[in-house]
């Protein structure tokens, strides 16, 4: 059976032509908070058994061997053609190993842009800013359990309740994600669908 890591993502990358590597939720999730009652990749398309099974084999994967993970990322992301690729729109960086991977995997193509939203800040402080390729752009994102060690002078993103409007100087990243994979530094991401009512207004702001 052909491995396959590398897919179109949810709606909104793919209009985007963008591609994604994602993770089983929540048990990748080290410092999820909030987020796991209104996580998206739990209910519907994205919690049916295709999917599922799909994010649970590329977590196998890595375990059996980070080289062979990030072998087959490099060549399945080289043969889609890629241009932008987003980790995670499903699951988190879920320890220092692993980050270090998808260093590795950025680094060795330096011409397509990699991007990835994250909570896990420990491991990101651990690992430094300063170690992330050019190229690597990594968006802290707020619901989780280590919030106050986000660093504002990076790129951040929030959630919003129900009636919150997007603060002054913020991007939307509901319809869009190229904002956030290039030029964005401040993303509002407004709750939407079938997780209203899971979520209660809870901004940073």
């Amino acid at each position: 059976m052909k491995l396959q890591i590398v897919s179109n993502g949810n709606s909104k990358l793919l209009k985007d032509g963008i591609v994604s590597i994602n993770l089983p939720p929540v048990i990748t999730c080290p410092s999820a908070g909030d987020c796991k009652r209104y996580c998206y990749a739990c209910i519907g398309l994205q919690a049916m058994g295709n999917a599922k099974q799909k994010r649970l084999n590329t977590l196998e994967i890595f375990k059996r061997s980070p080289k062979e993970f990030k072998d087959i990322c490099i060549q399945e992301i080289k043969r889609v053609k890629a241009k932008t690729v987003r980790f995670h729109d499903s699951g988190d960086i879920f320890s220092l190993r692993y980050l270090k991977t998808l260093c590795d995997i950025c680094e060795s193509m330096p011409e397509i842009k990699f991007y990835a939203y994250t909570k896990s800040l420990k491991i990101l402080a651990k690992f430094g800013w300063d170690n992330l390729p050019l190229n690597f752009k990594i968006i802290q994102s707020y619901g989780g359990k280590n919030d106050s060690l986000i660093d504002r002078d990076k790129p951040f993103a929030l959630v919003l309740g129900i009636g919150e409007e997007i603060p002054v100087g913020f991007i939307d990243g509901s319809e869009s994600d190229l904002p956030s994979a290039t030029y964005a530094t401040k993303i509002a991401l407004p709750i939407h669908g079938g997780r209203k009512n899971k979520f209660a207004i809870n901004s940073k702001i």
